[in-house]
C-alpha cells in the first residue's frame, strides 16, 4: 500500500483529543433526596480520582473516526504488480487516418499496442481517430504523459511540426524513440483575400518542413476568381492533373478544384493625429511615416491632424495618436500617446493594454530610423491581423529527431510496473457507517 498525500498522516496526531477528553472526563453525580441531614454524622471525605477511562466504546469509535478521516486525505493506495509490454507505437492522429501507413501495423504481436499521440494516449480506434481534432499538439507534455505506458518500450511517429515544440524539455522514465517523417513537399495553400477599393489581394502560404513564406499578388476576378454569392470568400479555380497508366494505354484526365478563401473588406484608414505646438515636428514624422505605409500596403490612410485644444472627441477613428502633454481621451479604439520616458531604450513600447502605446521619446531623424517608428506604426494598426493567425495553422515545419528528445532518467527498479486501486471510495462508506454508529452509542449513553 502506498500513500498519494503522506503529509497528512501527521493528521493522526487527533487521536489525542478524543484520548484527552474522556481521561479527563467526570461522571455526573448522583442526586438522592433525604427529609432532613441533622441525623447525618460527618464523615471523612476520600478524594477518588477523575482520570479514569470511561465509556470504551465511545472512545475506540471516536479514534476510529479521526483515523478513517486521516487516511482519506492521504488517499491510500493498493498496488498490485502488472508485468509490461514490450512495445507500444505512439502515432500521431494525421497519420493514423492514413491507411498505407497504417497498412505496416497490421500484423502486431499480442505484447504489442497501438496508441495515439494526443492527450490520454488513448488506444488506437480507427471510428475515434477519423473523428479527432486535427489541432497541433505539445510534444513534449505528451512525453510526460508517456511515463504511465506499462511498456518497455515506446516508438513515436510524427510530423514533428515545429509549432507543437512548447516549454521545456521534460524528464522521462522511457527512452522515447522518436521518429519524424520526412516529407521534401511545399504545400502552397491560400490563406485571405483583403478587398480596398483600389484592388484585390490574395495572400499565400508556401509552407515546407524548412521555411514558411507568405506571398502576395493582386488579383482580378475572372474565370479562376470569382466572388461568392454573399461576398464574404473568394472562390479560386485550380487544374488538377492525374496521371493513370495501364498495360494498354496511358490517359490524362484534367479536373477542376475550387477552393474558398476567406474575403475581407478593408476601408480606408482613418487616423486622428492630435499635438501640441511643442510637438509640431514629431507630426510632420509621423505623417510621413503613416504615407509610407500607405503606399506599401497600397491602402488609403486619411490623417486628420489638429492642435490638442481643437480636439473632436466624438469622432471614432482606427488610430488616435495624441502628441501632447495634456490628458488623452479614454478610447475603445487603438491609441498612441506621447508620454516621455528617459530610461526606456524603445521609441513605443506596449501600454497596460492591448490598445495602448506609448512614444517614449522626441521623434529626430535619428530615432525614427533607429527605433523604426514606421515598423512599429504598422504592428499597432495590425492591418493584416488574419494573415498571422491562418499561417499558424498552415505551418508546417519540422523538426528533427534530436529536438524532440527528452531527458531519460534511467528507471533501476524491475521491469514491472504497479497497478494502483484507489481505496477511497470504500473509506468514505466506512466512515459513514462508524459516525451513525458513533451517534447511536453517543445517544444512548445519554439516557
Amino acid at each position: 500500500m502506498s500513500f498519494a498525500q503522506p503529509s497528512y498522516l501527521w493528521a493522526l496526531l487527533g487521536l489525542l483529543v478524543p484520548i484527552a477528553i474522556h481521561l479527563w472526563s467526570k461522571k455526573e453525580a448522583k442526586t438522592i433526596k433525604i427529609g432532613s441531614v441533622q441525623l447525618l454524622s460527618e464523615s471523612k471525605s476520600r478524594q477518588s480520582s477523575s482520570i479514569q477511562l470511561n465509556e470504551w466504546w465511545l472512545l475506540l469509535l471516536r479514534m476510529a473516526i479521526i483515523s478513517l478521516i486521516t487516511l482519506v486525505m492521504v488517499k491510500p493506495q493498493w498496488q498490485s504488480k502488472v508485468n509490461n509490454s514490450k512495445l507500444t507505437y505512439v502515432i500521431e492522429p494525421e497519420l493514423a487516418k492514413n491507411e498505407n501507413f497504417m497498412a505496416r501495423f497490421t500484423d502486431l504481436q499480442a505484447d504489442q499496442e497501438i496508441r495515439l499521440l494526443q492527450s490520454g494516449l488513448p488506444i488506437n480506434d480507427i471510428e475515434y481517430t477519423n473523428s479527432v481534432d486535427s489541432r497541433s499538439v505539445d510534444y513534449w507534455s505528451l512525453a510526460s504523459e508517456m511515463n504511465a505506458l506499462q511498456t518497455d518500450s515506446i516508438i513515436v511517429f510524427t510530423n514533428g511540426y515545429a509549432k507543437g515544440l512548447k516549454g521545456a524539455r521534460p524528464e522521462t522514465n522511457h527512452d522515447i524513440n522518436w521518429i519524424v517523417l520526412d516529407s521534401a513537399q511545399t504545400v502552397e495553400k491560400p490563406l485571405v483575400t483583403y478587398q480596398t477599393e483600389e484592388n484585390i489581394t490574395l495572400f499565400t502560404a508556401n509552407n515546407g518542413p524548412v521555411a514558411s513564406k507568405i506571398a502576395t499578388k493582386n488579383i482580378e476576378l475572372g474565370d479562376v476568381y470569382q466572388l461568392t454569392s454573399n461576398g464574404d470568400s473568394l472562390q479560386v479555380s485550380s487544374s488538377n492533373s492525374n496521371s493513370n497508366s495501364n498495360s494498354n494505354s496511358n490517359s490524362n484526365s484534367n479536373s477542376n478544384v475550387i477552393s474558398k478563401v476567406l474575403l475581407v473588406q478593408q476601408p480606408s484608414l482613418e487616423v486622428s493625429l492630435v499635438y501640441a505646438d511643442s510637438l509640431r515636428s514629431d507630426k510632420t514624422y509621423i505623417e510621413a511615416a503613416l504615407t509610407a505605409l500607405s503606399t506599401y500596403l497600397e491602402r488609403e490612410i486619411n490623417v486628420e491632424s489638429s492642435l490638442d485644444n481643437e480636439v473632436n472627441e466624438n469622432k471614432e477613428t482606427d488610430l488616435t495618436i495624441w502628441l501632447s502633454t495634456k490628458p488623452a481621451p479614454v478610447s475603445a479604439r487603438k491609441t498612441l500617446v506621447f508620454k516621455n520616458d528617459s530610461i526606456s531604450n524603445a521609441l513605443i513600447l506596449t501600454g497596460e493594454d492591448e490598445n495602448t502605446f506609448y512614444i517614449t521619446e522626441r521623434i529626430t531623424t535619428e530615432n525614427a530610423v533607429t527605433g523604426r517608428l514606421t515598423e512599429n506604426l504598422l504592428k499597432i494598426l495590425d492591418v493584416n491581423k488574419e494573415v498571422s493567425e491562418l499561417q499558424a495553422k498552415a505551418d508546417i515545419r519540422s523538426l528533427t529527431e534530436a529536438d524532440l528528445k527528452t531527458n531519460f532518467i534511467e528507471n533501476k527498479a524491475s521491469k514491472t510496473h504497479q497497478a494502483s486501486w484507489n481505496l477511497n471510495p470504500y473509506l468514505w462508506v466506512f466512515l459513514l457507517v462508524l459516525l451513525i454508529v458513533e451517534r447511536f452509542v453517543a445517544y444512548k449513553r445519554t439516557q
